[in-house]
């Protein structure tokens, strides 16, 4: 399993190469980012593969991003993700992808196309602009920013801009606590939370090698910008100005862009909108060149789309639920610990109160695993008598699953476990249309071996402890 831990700011500086890099242009995968709202956000982050993985909580929902090489290695990038979908699987998780740039979209649908939920919210697509656009303002389109600065060189013709430096961190700050008398009354829990990121981002300004620019007139400080760089492009955290100062943010932010204008720097992100309509306007306005999706993805394994367990059958066999007549022999099945040796799982180590669970906990627990999309626990069942259990488990994202089966000892060495294993791999293969079906036996279990075999799976290698065994739709 995956180890996340807490993404914190003394963490970002060796995480640095991971974000500078980074092609797809969206703020998201910005470091100055993740200072401004890995907080509010409870992001985690997690190496592996040569990638980062960040996990992080918005609205009460896990949401993990695209794996981010530093390289843009796509192959790496599938190892990381391959090992984020074996995470989800054995922790639990749902896989929700957020925040996933356009040019991994096709990857991911080709990966998950048999069944995922997409979403690209307006609210959250950040707009991109060409520098050149901001730093020249030319042509009609730009004759409003034209009109707004020149009132603003006119009226206030003594007003400096300069690009921030570390020394000019304390009065960015007291600007800020200026701007926040009136960023606070609007009794927003977003704003809030974003001028204390703004703080933040300015502690780490020299560290993390962000940028900046200040707005000053008579030597008061009336606007502040600050962003990082990513690859080709600028991507604009804070943009604060008093308001009474009629023209100013058209103003620093055309002066910003020319500050910054260089070779090999070819793109402003002003990040999104959040739903407000009068900042959509006005970002409209400045005439994006793109306005850049961001999809939330959902792969759902076939277990996810299930209502109930289903019912199977074979020549001799009915698989189906096990029902509560049963609860006494599925009981006598799951306590036999020579016999479970085999099957990889002691009911001791799960259960932790004093004396011996009653037989009715044991059926509790499989139909938990089924609540809760673990795994499906079915009754093997042979003119009616209850003859053992057939499990599909670890159903994947990539459209596996794994088989199990264990019997009574009066049902053994009449072709059941055979039966229902090949019944079980058909209806996987066919039915729900899985990609493949897998199974383990330990080394040393020459019946199942055989079992597995005769069942159609064939041997796709061994280590220390186990034989595996696999079956496609094409065998």
């Amino acid at each position: 399993m995956m180890k996340f831990l807490p993404l914190k700011p003394e963490d970002l500086p060796r995480l640095f190469p991971y974000f500078s890099q980074q092609a797809f242009r969206l703020s998201d995968y910005t470091v100055g980012f993740q200072i401004m709202w890995s907080l509010y956000a409870s992001t985690q982050y997690a190496e592996v593969e040569g990638c980062l993985i960040l996990r992080s909580n918005f609205g009460g929902r896990t949401r993990f991003n695209y794996p981010l090489s530093p390289t843009a290695d796509e192959a790496a990038e599938l190892r990381a993700l391959e090992l984020l979908e074996k995470h989800c699987v054995l922790e639990g998780t749902p896989l929700v992808l957020g925040a996933i740039p356009s040019e991994r979209l096709t990857i991911l649908t080709q990966r998950y196309g048999r069944n995922l939920t997409m979403t690209n919210p307006r609210t959250w697509r950040d707009y991109l602009y060409n520098i050149s656009d901001f730093a020249d303002y030319v042509g009609k389109r730009f004759s409003g920013q034209r009109n707004h600065v020149s009132k603003f060189r006119r009226n206030y013709p003594n007003a400096v801009f300069r690009l921030m430096t570390q020394a000019d961190i304390p009065a960015v700050k007291a600007f800020l606590e200026v701007y926040a008398e009136r960023q606070y009354a609007k009794n927003s829990f977003i704003a809030t939370e974003e001028l204390k990121g703004s703080f933040r981002l300015l502690d780490a300004f020299e560290s993390l090698q962000m940028v900046g620019g200040i707005l000053e007139e008579g030597g008061t400080v009336i606007a502040v910008t600050i962003g990082d760089i990513s690859g080709d492009t600028l991507v604009i955290h804070v943009e604060k100005a008093l308001v009474n100062y009629e023209g100013v943010y058209p103003t620093i932010a055309h002066e910003f862009a020319k500050a910054m204008r260089r070779e090999g720097l070819n793109y402003i992100n002003r990040e999104d909108d959040a739903g407000d309509c009068g900042l959509r306007k006005s970002k409209l306005q400045y005439n994006p060149v793109q306005i850049l999706d961001k999809y939330t993805i959902v792969p759902n394994r076939i277990i996810e789309e299930l209502d109930a367990p289903p019912t199977l059958h074979s020549e001799r066999l009915t698989l189906r639920a096990i029902g509560d007549e049963e609860v006494h022999a599925f009981g006598k099945l799951a306590r036999h610990i020579e016999r479970n040796r085999f099957w990889g799982w002691d009911w001791r180590e799960a259960w932790k109160e004093e004396g011996d669970p009653r037989d009715a906990w044991f059926l509790e627990l499989i139909r938990n695993d089924f609540k809760a999309r673990r795994e499906i626990s079915l009754g093997i069942y042979c003119e009616g008598q209850f003859c053992g259990e057939a499990v599909f488990h670890n159903f994947t994202y990539d459209h596996m699953v794994e088989l199990g089966v264990r019997l009574l000892p009066e049902a053994e060495g009449k072709g059941y476990a055979t039966e229902a294993m090949r019944c079980m791999a058909d209806y996987a293969l066919c039915f729900w249309g899985l990609e493949k079906v897998v199974a383990k036996c330990y080394r040393d279990n020459l019946s199942s071996k055989k079992m597995l075999q005769a069942a159609g799976l064939r041997p796709s290698g061994e280590d220390e402890q186990f034989c595996y065994f696999f079956r496609t739709a094409k065998n």
